[in-house]
């Protein structure tokens, strides 16, 4: 043992290492809490018949519900279609098309600065992602491959990650997540206010 242990002192490395696990533990427990709630705000629509039939019982104070469900559902494998539906079904084209906005753009926010949280413990990359091979001649911060992608299959979590595990820059995640999420949004609004027959 050197004199510097004996002294109570740590090896050059330890410190950052033991930054870098406690970093990759803080991670790990917010991932994990943002899961757990939105595993609980599905369970907790079911448990009231769904999505419409519960805003409907909150009345003029459901947007303060919606969204955050719909930021929850979106940011996690849990399915937040329903929610949008309903907000067109509740609320009409217009509002219904905010507030599904509101919630997919939210939910895109959410999910991208959980894996960049991650990311920044790992070394890892996005050559894993499937994404159409077209689609990879973009740079993962180019515009055309975070709004593009976004309508692909899938495309809304696979860009939320490549966004965080590319190191994309917040702001451009988040104007790129607004302008491709709306298209969406105005479809499921459209799709609950009867605009539309439900596909």
């Amino acid at each position: 043992m050197s004199d510097l242990t004996k002294a109570g002192g740590q090896l050059p490395g330890n410190e950052d290492g033991g930054v870098r696990r406690g970093g990759a533990l803080a991670a790990a427990g917010s991932i994990c809490a943002v899961l757990l709630a939105g595993f609980l705000a599905w369970r907790w629509l079911e448990s009231a018949g769904g999505a419409q039939i519960l805003l409907e019982r909150f009345g003029s104070w459901a947007p303060l519900v919606s969204i955050p469900i719909h930021v929850l559902l979106s940011a996690t494998p849990f399915p937040s279609e329903l929610v949008g539906i309903a907000s067109g079904s509740v609320y009409g084209l217009l509002f219904g098309t905010l507030y599904a906005w509101i919630g997919w753009w939210g939910g895109a926010v959410l999910e991208y600065a959980m894996v960049r949280l991650g990311a920044k413990q790992i070394e890892t990359g996005t050559d894993h992602l499937r994404v159409p091979g077209w689609l990879r001649r973009f740079p993962v911060d180019h515009p055309l491959f975070l709004i593009v992608g976004r309508q692909l299959p899938f495309g809304f979590h696979a860009i939320n990650i490549a966004a965080g595990v590319g190191g994309v820059s917040l702001m451009r995640h988040f104007t790129c997540a607004g302008i491709s999420n709306l298209p969406y949004a105005f479809l499921t609004a459209a799709v609950g206010a009867g605009l539309i027959a439900h596909w």
